[in-house]
């Protein structure tokens, strides 16, 4: 069962920003050469990240199977954390070595809880700007508001902990590109109220996006859980997670490797796709959105 990860935001939002081939200038690290660092992640493509040094430049990272992540509890103790945590924004410390292709290695991976709530607030603030915009495109006066005091919540929380917020929102900016990839394939899972446990007549459905993995380059499954409003909004945030993650641990178990996953928050309330008024409408909206994301150009 993968880690669990509180949000505090409510309609928080993931992003996936894939590598581009238009990144410029990466390090080349040598072969064998030991790599200290710290960052902060632009993008990530399943098993590779690229990550913005501050005394390497931009370097790529390539995750495998072994490589820890963790969230320092002390001087002696520390959180196992998911590859499913590494998402863009987040600021790291990193350890490895150079491989043959001037990349490093990642042998282990730190990064604190305000980091990842940081990062995930950014996404969800942009995630929150865009469905602004898109559901209300007349009210231009209150999208700009909302954009400037999201913003503003942004600069202040990286601020906190020394990020460039600017960064993080180009690397955001990035994954807007829709020319960059493609959906392959989407499922939506529904689910019954009050209940995180995959659906039987569900399985056949995911099994067949895993299957559809098998030989592709590129590419990562974006899993997003949602609530509708039955209950109170701290349930409904935790039901999300739940939710995702019992997809996640089915299409694991199905072959897709954790590092080809993302779930980087829970969705909460946010997005509904019918009006939580009805019965029929809530069990719309208690849901758990599957893409199969692929690269454009990794995948020719």
């Amino acid at each position: 069962m993968y880690c669990r990860m509180k949000s505090l935001m409510v309609g928080a939002l993931a992003s996936i920003v894939f590598v581009g081939l238009s990144v410029p200038a990466f390090a080349q690290i040598a072969s064998g050469q030991k790599v200290e660092t710290k960052g902060l992640i632009l993008t990530r493509d399943g098993e590779t990240m690229t990550v913005d040094t501050k005394d390497l430049g931009k370097v790529v990272v390539v995750l495998t199977e072994t490589t820890e992540m963790k969230i320092p509890k002390g001087l002696f103790r520390h959180k196992d954390m998911e590859v499913t945590s590494l998402i863009p924004g987040l600021q790291i410390e990193l350890e490895g070595k150079g491989d043959d292709k001037g990349q490093v290695v990642a042998e282990e991976i730190k990064f604190s809880e305000e980091s990842l709530r940081v990062a995930k607030q950014v996404q969800a603030a942009t995630e929150a700007t865009r469905a602004q915009v898109e559901t209300n495109k007349q009210g231009v006066a209150s999208n700009v508001q909302t954009n400037t005091q999201q913003q503003q919540a942004i600069e202040a929380s990286a601020a906190k902990i020394g990020v460039n917020a600017a960064d993080i929102k180009e690397a955001q900016q990035r994954f807007d590109d829709l020319t960059q990839w493609d959906v392959k394939k989407e499922v939506t899972i529904n689910f019954a109220t009050g209940e995180s446990t995959l659906p039987k007549d569900s399985e056949s459905q995911l099994a067949s996006l895993a299957q559809a993995t098998k030989g592709l380059k590129g590419y990562l499954v974006e899993v997003k859980g949602f609530a509708s409003t039955s209950g109170n909004a701290g349930r409904n945030q935790q039901l999300s997670e739940d939710r995702a993650e019992s997809v996640m641990d089915f299409l694991h178990k199905q072959g897709v490797p954790v590092k080809n996953l993302v779930n980087p928050a829970a969705m909460g309330t946010t997005n509904p796709v019918s009006s939580n008024e009805t019965q029929e409408g809530r069990l719309q909206n208690q849901r758990v959105e599957v893409k199969l994301l692929v690269n454009r150009a990794l995948a020719r």
